[in-house]
């Protein structure tokens, strides 16, 4: 009798929309993160094969004005997504081609994989790139990308469209003309404030975004080699997180971009946080352990950490260093309250090897 009232009792409230706490609490409100995203590794070689069969095959009037190709995590049900707040894709550029302004609330960052004579103007700002250049897009910014050269072009995008899109606050614009009218001086923003501890007195600070929107590859590169013989993360060796050089925050409100090297024969301590985050390879070679898992990489490669899973880096050339550019996910969460982070505290910091990443067998058991 108590069981049929039970059924009734959760017939009539499923009808009216209502679902008992008591019946799904641990979905609800879970002991801990548990994300559905799942540590993936894409190689550099098979991306660079796709870009360029696109690159062929795929106009940027067919291809939405942008020839990009989203990172589609197998654990996001088919989303194009590789975290679960985080888009992240490879964009192709060809020879002597425009990939014609617009602008979108989505903020988004880009890092430079390859890019002879090839240019982005952010509201009329005009910078020439190279390889291993990273730009920043504000929300609302026009923007537009060209090369003048004939090598192609290429470059990792992230942006935060699923937070966007999440909160139904995607808004979109093309621009009635194809590229910018340019408005500074070639390279001005770089030459401006290039040098992040120096501002030009009779300006005041740019408190809600960066004023460099191209940070140049040489002075991140000096950066990283200064800090090398001074000081290093256990967990993360040397380390950087872009920023606003005016305000110290990071370079987005949603998230944020790390460089760091690891050093020849380091091994990094695990830790796990509460962020999740796309890596690309810009140089070298080594490997990242997540969840117990090997994952080799080299130059080219991507990967990505999901939330609260313990991870280490290690690379294990004589001689070589390998540096990782990296977006994540921290600033939304840190501005949330919800971000934590914690080093694993058994095994001298280090996880124990359950095996070595393989794409087929990963999905041979889902």
């Amino acid at each position: 009798m108590l069981e049929a009232e039970f059924e009734k009792l959760y017939r009539e409230m499923a009808h009216n929309h209502l679902k008992p706490l008591w019946t799904s609490e641990r979905i609800i409100v879970p002991i801990q993160p548990h994300s559905k995203a799942v540590a993936w590794l894409w190689k550099g070689s098979r991306l660079l094969d796709f870009a360029r069969r696109a690159g062929d095959l795929v106009t940027l009037e067919r291809g939405g004005d942008r020839r990009a190709m989203g990172l589609s995590n197998p654990g996001l049900g088919g989303l194009p997504y590789a975290t679960p707040t985080l888009w992240a894709a490879i964009q192709w550029l060809n020879g002597r081609e425009v990939a014609p302004a617009h602008r979108h609330t989505a903020q988004a960052v880009r890092f430079i994989i390859e890019g002879h004579k090839t240019y982005s103007t952010v509201q009329g700002d005009k910078v020439y790139l190279e390889r291993g250049d990273f730009l920043i897009n504000p929300p609302g910014y026009w923007h537009d990308h060209g090369s003048e050269g004939d090598s192609p072009a290429m470059w990792l995008d992230g942006l935060d469209l699923p937070i966007t899109n999440y909160l139904d606050a995607s808004f979109f614009e093309y621009d009635e003309s194809e590229v910018q009218e340019v408005t500074a001086v070639i390279d001005g923003s770089v030459m401006k404030y290039g040098i992040g501890q120096l501002r030009p007195a009779w300006e005041a600070p740019c408190k809600q975004y960066s004023p460099i929107f191209t940070y140049k590859w040489n002075t991140t590169d000096q950066a990283l080699n200064n800090l090398a013989k001074v000081d290093a993360s256990p967990f993360d060796d040397v380390a950087f997180e872009y920023t606003n050089p005016h305000t110290g925050r990071p370079v987005m409100d949603t998230m944020t971009a790390w460089i760091q090297m690891i050093r020849p024969g380091i091994h990094t301590k695990a830790h796990r946080q509460v962020n999740s985050a796309v890596y690309y390879v810009h140089e070298g070679c080594g490997a990242t352990i997540i969840d117990g898992i090997r994952f080799d990489w080299e130059k080219g490669d991507i990967f990505v950490i999901p939330s609260w899973v313990y991870h280490e880096h290690l690379n294990e050339s004589k001689d070589e260093r390998a540096i990782l550019f990296s977006i994540q996910d921290t600033p939304i969460l840190v501005a949330l309250g919800k971000y934590r982070e914690e080093e694993l505290p058994s095994n001298r910091g280090h996880q124990l090897v359950k095996g070595v990443f393989d794409a087929e067998s990963v999905m041979a058991q889902k």
